[in-house]
């Protein structure tokens, strides 16, 4: 798998897929379960909230993401301009608390572009380190 995919989302079944890649990218990028399973809820969780692939299409990119000690995945979700998802807290929320950032931003096209970054943890002799 590269370190950068973008999947078109035009029905549920591509946000299955972009939920799998991103699990892909997840496991071979060394992410323990319990963060691959975060990282791919958190993008099927976003998706939803922001209706795509049911009432709107767009495109999900995932992203391999490295610094010097951590190893993470961002995933950006953008909808077409003039679709309004409706964005509640309660929906953000859900998928905020699986991951390490969310970014939420309107770009000049109009579009809306929600981002989430999840990092990997690193786990020695037993305590997770952060």
């Amino acid at each position: 798998m590269t370190d950068s995919q973008i999947i078109t989302i035009r029905s549920e079944f591509d946000v299955i897929t972009a939920r799998m890649k991103v699990r892909e990218m997840a496991r071979t990028k060394s992410f323990d379960i319990t963060d691959q399973a975060r990282i791919s809820l958190a993008t099927s969780s976003l998706a939803e909230t922001l209706g795509l692939g049911r009432k709107h299409q767009g495109q999900i990119k995932i992203e391999a993401l490295e610094t010097g000690k951590q190893t993470g995945i961002q995933v950006t979700c953008a909808i077409a301009a003039g679709a309004h998802p409706d964005l509640t807290l309660e929906g953000l929320r859900n998928t905020e608390w699986l991951v390490d950032k969310l970014t939420i931003e309107t770009l000049p096209s109009n579009e809306l572009q929600v981002t989430i970054v999840h990092w990997a943890t690193q786990r020695r002799g037993g305590y997770v380190r952060n």
